[in-house]
């Protein structure tokens, strides 16, 4: 069987350009509202409070519709993704040779997308022995005589007008 295939992703460089974005929407057609790769923001956010070093990174992540362009990689092409990167961050391989070269440096990511998940999936089976068997967890309520709750509302509310609320 052959090394499964995957994405590593050095999110220290991405640009944050998105040209992964439009070409893979290009490339399959996808409607509006869906990716095949996303950029993601995180950030900015000051590392140490008062020092001016701040944290910002664009993340390219694969979604649920990546198929790693099935269609070009059967003809010995790399992933629309990675050939349109302009910041050339996005490396295609198989994951045994993506993980070594993980190991060089940090601010990396390993993808390996997994296309048409529902049915890749299959049932669920629960892991976790305490409730396996779907047993029944008791609860215990004590009754008390007066119950209430709060509400912040601002004077101009329509609840006051009306003489909902005082």
């Amino acid at each position: 069987m052959a090394d499964a295939m995957g994405l590593l992703i050095d999110y220290e460089y991405c640009t944050g350009c998105q040209s992964c974005e439009v070409t893979c929407k290009e490339e399959h057609n996808y409607p509006v509202g869906k990716w095949g790769i996303r950029v993601l923001e995180e950030g900015p956010w000051e590392i140490e409070d008062g020092t001016g070093v701040f944290d910002f990174n664009y993340i390219p992540v694969p979604t649920d519709l990546c198929d790693l362009c099935a269609g070009r990689t059967a003809q010995g092409r790399e992933p629309m993704c990675v050939h349109h990167c302009l910041a050339n961050v996005i490396t295609y391989g198989p994951l045994g040779e993506l993980a070594q070269k993980m190991n060089e440096k940090g601010k990396q990511v390993l993808w390996r997308p997994q296309y048409k998940p529902l049915a890749a999936k299959g049932p669920f089976v629960p892991t976790k022995k305490s409730n396996a068997e779907g047993a029944a967890v008791k609860v215990e309520v004590e009754a008390n005589e007066s119950w209430s709750t709060a509400a912040h509302r601002r004077s101009d509310d329509d609840h006051f007008e009306m003489g909902l609320v005082e």
